[in-house]
């Protein structure tokens, strides 16, 4: 897209859209965000940029709407309108009602949320985990007595992660090779070999839109248990991480299992979101000044090739009186099939005020099984009440994992800015 055209979409667009909406009686809010990169490894430099503008507007006290408009470069560059949210709330005196494209954010943990189960992960950006997507549902809360909560959500669609063509092309080449290796040592003829079918080595997973991919969940939340919040929750639809769909995968080849004739030796990994069903509990409180949480599921796969796992993350997080803040978390994710692995990590994070208004920030992962782990130190240097400037790097050891792309993306050590400007 050319620079004037750019422009436009940035600069111009935005006010003929405020004039509007000051017609229509409309507040409305915004924020842009800009990040840039440079990684030392592959000597790449990238950087993306992106507009939200959210308009509101309440129609007295029972209804009110949401809208959430956003132009973004991730990839390429290529500018590209987004409607992040879009929903009508509708308030009765016990229950809440949302329809529309929304986010879900369910779990009290930081960033890896284990019963955060409708909203995907959009790891195309810079700092993947920060960033979730919306989806089509309809929500409804129901406030109870005692502080008690029942939530019920349905998405009629299934959406995954968002990866970028990085994270997915690795992903998809170590289960290719570590999958025809697993199958090689299970033929029992001398001499054979599978190899990648060179016309399709690798079919990646599709979910259709259609209803029978539907997604529905419910939680259950009480408030004020000695201090503690406490959520029990169910869900029930596919997995937005991909995994080797076996059965296809075998499929894909022929071999006489009497003889070893050879048949057809060339083979394409199949990926799918597999059906899982999932029991989740969340409890966030206190003990003292230390706030503490627990977050976790037990997964429950249908596929007989696959194992039911748990995936959980505990931590707790303390402010000293000179302002220093620490967090700690562990995170826990058992494999699901042969050729995963278990993640067992340790995240760390700090922050201290510097300079009056500025802070410094240091955060950092260890991957224990694998001992891959990052160190990220950086800078929050304040512009105004509505402005921020990061700057920051990464130094970084990442061991060959398939979980990688979801741990994180990075790709390398690299040092990066990012502004951030509230209107």
């Amino acid at each position: 897209m050319s620079l004037i055209r750019y422009v436009w979409l940035t600069i111009i667009l935005p006010v003929l859209l405020t004039a509007v909406i000051q017609a229509q009686e409309l507040s409305v809010s915004g924020q842009y965000r800009g990040e840039f990169e440079a990684i030392f490894q592959d000597s790449v430099y990238r950087h993306q940029h992106w507009i939200n503008l959210v308009f509101e507007k309440d129609f007295g006290t029972s209804a009110s709407m949401h809208l959430d408009l956003e132009l973004n470069s991730y990839e390429r560059q290529q500018i590209t309108p987004v409607i992040r949210e879009a929903y009508a709330n509708y308030y009765t005196k016990h229950i809440d009602w949302r329809f529309g494209k929304q986010l879900v954010p369910w779990g009290s943990a930081y960033l890896l949320n284990p019963t955060s189960y409708f909203s995907p992960y959009d790891l195309t950006v810079i700092n993947p985990g920060e960033k979730r997507m919306g989806v089509i549902a309809g929500l409804g809360r129901y406030y109870g007595p005692g502080r008690t909560e029942i939530s019920v959500v349905f998405t009629p669609f299934f959406q995954g992660h968002k990866q970028s063509v990085y994270g997915q092309t690795e992903f998809l080449e170590h289960f290719q090779q570590s999958t025809i290796e697993k199958i090689n040592a299970q033929i029992p003829f001398p001499g054979i070999r599978l190899v990648p079918d060179p016309n399709q080595p690798v079919v990646p997973a599709s979910v259709p839109r259609t209803i029978e991919n539907s997604q529905g969940g419910m939680k259950l939340t009480k408030r004020g248990v000695l201090g503690f919040d406490m959520s029990v929750s169910g869900y029930h639809g596919r997995d937005k991480f991909p995994v080797v769909n076996e059965p296809a995968t075998e499929s894909s080849f022929r071999v006489s299992p009497i003889s070893g004739t050879v048949i057809d030796t060339t083979v394409s990994i199949h990926f799918s979101h597999p059906r899982v069903t999932r029991a989740g509990l969340d409890i966030i409180g206190s003990v003292g000044e230390v706030g503490v949480w627990v977050e976790g599921v037990q997964n429950f796969y249908r596929k007989e090739w696959m194992t039911d796992n748990v995936n959980l993350t505990a931590g707790f997080d303390y402010k000293f009186k000179n302002d220093l803040y620490i967090m700690g978390q562990g995170w826990y994710l058992g494999k699901r099939v042969e050729g995963e692995q278990d993640i067992q990590a340790l995240i760390l994070r700090a922050t201290v005020p510097v300079w009056g208004f500025h802070e410094l920030e240091v955060a950092g992962l260890y991957e224990l099984k694998s001992e891959s782990h990052f160190f990220q130190p950086q800078l929050n240097y304040s512009l105004g009440g509505a402005a921020e400037l990061q700057i920051g790097g990464t130094l970084m050891e990442m061991q060959d994992s398939p979980y990688a792309p979801l741990i994180s993306q990075l790709m390398g050590d690299r040092l990066y800015a990012r502004l951030a400007l509230d209107f």
